[in-house]
């Protein structure tokens, strides 16, 4: 079985940096995916909100055309 480092050069030194600097880069990454999802979050909120006022619109414009149509039809009747 072999060593990991199989140098006489002593690397724990290097070890240690390059865990910290990785270490340092998932940190980055993570601030990066979070600052995505905030975003994400917000925008479904502005699409949910819209999506709330068309309904609410074309409910009132649905209720407007049968009140219309009942109208026409009671005066259809007589």
């Amino acid at each position: 079985m072999s060593r990991e480092n199989t140098s006489s050069v002593d690397m724990a030194n290097g070890k240690k940096m390059a865990y910290l600097s990785s270490q340092e880069k998932v940190a980055i990454k993570r601030e990066f995916q979070a600052k995505d999802i905030n975003e994400d979050a917000t925008q479904k909120q502005v699409i949910n909100s819209r999506k709330l006022a068309n309904l609410s619109n074309a409910k009132a414009k649905v209720k407007k055309r049968a009140k219309l149509a009942k109208a026409s039809k009671k005066r259809n009747k007589k």
